[in-house]
C-alpha cells in the first residue's frame, strides 16, 4: 500500500514529534515520533517499563512533556490536564481501575459530567437510560443502580469501558483493557473494537498478549527503553517479528521446563458452593475436575487453574465456607482460617488481597 493510499485510509489524528519525558533519574520517553491513525486500532507494545503507559498518559493529558510536541491536524497542542484532553475528543481507560466504589454504575460513567435538568439538579433518570444503552452495546446486563463495589473486576472493567464510550471520543486509549475480561467478554470488546474503527475512531491497544495483538492491529509501535524500535501496518507481522523488536538482539536466559516426578494430591474440593452477588451462583456444587494434572495441587506443584480466564471455584470460593479436603481429612474453613492454614489466594483485583504465605507453614499445616 502506497503512502497516498495509507493516508486516505487511515489518516493521522495525532502526532508525537521528538517527544521526551523525563523522572528524575529516569528518562521515561527518548525523542519518540509517534502516529495515531484515525479508523484503525494502534496496538502499542514493549517490556514492562518501555515507556508505554506514559506515552498514553501524555496524549490522556496526564503526564506533560519535558520536551518535544504533540500535533492534532499539524497544529501543536498543549494538554495542561485530562480535561483539556477530553475537550479534544480524547479519552483513555486506565489499566488501574478508576472508579467509585460506593457509588451506581451510572453514577460512575457521568461522574463530573452529569445530565442536568434545566441546569439545575442531576437527571438520574436519563443518565440510567443513557447507561442501559451503553450496557446493551457492550452486551453486558448490569443493573445502573448496582454499586460497583458488587461487580467482580471484569464487569467494573466494562464499566470503565463505558465511561469511555459515553464521552463519545474520537481517540480512544485501551491500556491492557483485556487483563480482567473472561474469553466472551474479550469478544464482545473486540466487537465494540470493530465498531469504533468503522465510525473512525483512532484506537490505542497495549497489551501484553501478542496473539491478540496481531489478531485486532491495524498498526504497531514497539518501544524499547523509552526509544521506537519498530513502527509499521501490521501486515506481514508476526510474534517473532514483535519479540525481536522488544528484546533486542541482546540473549536472555530463560528458565527451562524440566520434568519432575509429581507427589499425591494434597487439596481436593467437593461440593463447593459461592453464592453470586444479586443471586444466584458463581460457583454451584463442583467437585469434579477435567483434568486432574491441571486441577489439583500435587505435593511439589503448583496449581494451575484452567476454565474461564483465571476465574475459578478454588480462587472464588474463598470468602465463603465450604468443604476441602487435604489428605482426604474434610475441613469446614472460611477465609481467615484458609489464611492461617497456609492458603494462599490470586485475586482478579491484584490489590484487593495482598496476603502472601510462607510456602514453608504448609508442611506444618498437613501435618496437623
Amino acid at each position: 500500500m502506497s503512502q497516498r493510499e495509507l493516508a486516505e485510509r487511515a489518516p493521522v489524528g495525532l502526532k508525537i514529534r521528538n517527544g521526551t519525558k523525563v523522572y528524575p533519574g529516569t528518562v521515561a520517553l527518548d525523542a519518540v515520533d509517534f502516529d495515531l491513525r484515525m479508523g484503525a486500532v494502534n496496538v502499542l507494545v514493549g517490556e514492562n517499563g518501555a515507556g508505554k503507559s506514559t506515552m498514553m498518559k501524555v496524549i490522556a493529558g496526564v503526564e506533560r512533556l519535558t520536551s518535544g510536541e504533540i500535533l492534532m491536524k499539524d497544529e501543536p497542542v498543549d494538554f495542561h490536564s485530562t480535561d483539556d484532553a477530553t475537550k479534544r475528543g480524547i479519552g483513555i481507560v486506565h489499566q488501574e481501575l478508576n472508579l467509585f466504589p460506593d457509588l451506581s454504575v451510572s453514577d460512575n460513567i457521568f461522574m463530573g459530567r452529569e445530565c442536568r435538568r434545566f441546569g439545575i439538579d442531576i437527571d438520574r433518570a436519563e443518565q440510567r437510560e443513557q447507561t442501559r444503552v451503553l450496557m446493551q452495546r457492550l452486551e453486558h446486563d448490569i443493573d445502573p443502580d448496582t454499586m460497583v463495589s458488587e461487580l467482580r473486576v471484569g464487569q467494573q472493567q466494562i464499566v470503565e469501558i463505558a465511561k469511555s464510550l459515553a464521552q463519545d471520543a474520537r481517540i480512544l486509549i485501551l491500556d491492557e483493557p483485556t487483563s480482567a475480561l473472561s474469553a466472551a467478554e474479550v469478544e464482545i470488546l473486540f466487537r465494540v473494537i470493530d465498531e469504533l474503527r468503522r465510525d473512525g475512531v483512532g484506537i490505542v491497544y497495549i497489551s501484553h498478549r501478542l496473539e491478540e495483538l496481531i489478531r485486532i492491529g491495524d498498526y504497531i509501535t514497539v518501544l524499547r527503553d523509552g526509544k521506537i524500535t519498530g513502527a509499521q501496518s501490521m501486515q506481514g507481522v508476526d510474534v517473532s517479528w514483535i519479540v525481536r523488536n522488544m528484546i533486542g538482539d541482546a540473549s536472555k536466559s530463560y528458565a527451562k521446563a524440566e520434568p519432575h516426578a509429581l507427589g499425591s494430591p494434597v487439596l481436593h474440593l467437593e461440593d463447593v458452593v459461592l453464592l453470586r452477588a444479586g443471586g444466584g451462583f458463581a460457583v454451584d456444587n463442583v467437585s469434579r475436575w477435567r483434568d486432574p494434572r491441571d486441577l489439583w495441587p500435587y505435593g511439589g506443584r503448583a496449581l494451575r487453574a484452567s476454565g474461564v480466564h483465571y476465574r475459578t471455584p478454588l480462587a472464588c470460593a474463598w470468602p465463603h465456607r465450604d468443604r476441602w479436603k487435604p489428605d482426604r481429612r474434610a475441613l469446614d474453613i472460611g477465609a481467615d482460617q484458609a489464611r492461617h492454614r497456609s492458603h494462599s489466594r490470586g485475586s482478579q483485583d491484584r490489590r484487593a488481597y495482598p496476603d502472601r504465605v510462607d510456602p514453608r507453614e504448609y508442611d506444618a499445616f498437613f501435618a496437623a
